[in-house]
């Protein structure tokens, strides 16, 4: 093995190269036989090794998803906020009984 494979890594100890060189999520390491292998962090390149990498556009997707999972956990926090309100004013009310047989049967309950 080189001194510039060896530079480069191995299989215990990858070396990662320079974001301006390959995606982010890539790396280069010596394989035991000394051939220089790119080991990619995306499923395109495993499957293809000159197809565009998707690690960015992943980080993208779950930075999108969480945005939306923080969202609706917002609405869901407003909503039960709302109904535990809504409930309190009913529960109040001097027609409570009424209020909810009529709750009960829009509902269809």
């Amino acid at each position: 093995m080189t001194a510039a494979q060896i530079a480069l890594g191995d299989r215990e100890a990858p070396a990662y190269t320079a974001t301006d060189s390959v995606p982010e999520g890539c790396y280069w390491w010596t394989d035991p036989d000394g051939d220089l292998s790119l080991t990619p962090g995306c499923m395109a390149r495993i499957q293809d090794p000159d197809a565009e990498c998707t690690c960015e556009k992943l980080v993208a997707r779950l930075a999108r998803v969480e945005r939306r999972l923080r969202e609706a956990q917002e609405r869901e926090r407003y909503a039960a906020t709302w109904w535990t309100a809504l409930r309190e004013a009913v529960e109040a009310h001097p027609d409570r009984a009424s209020i909810l047989a009529d709750a009960h049967r829009r509902a269809g309950r």
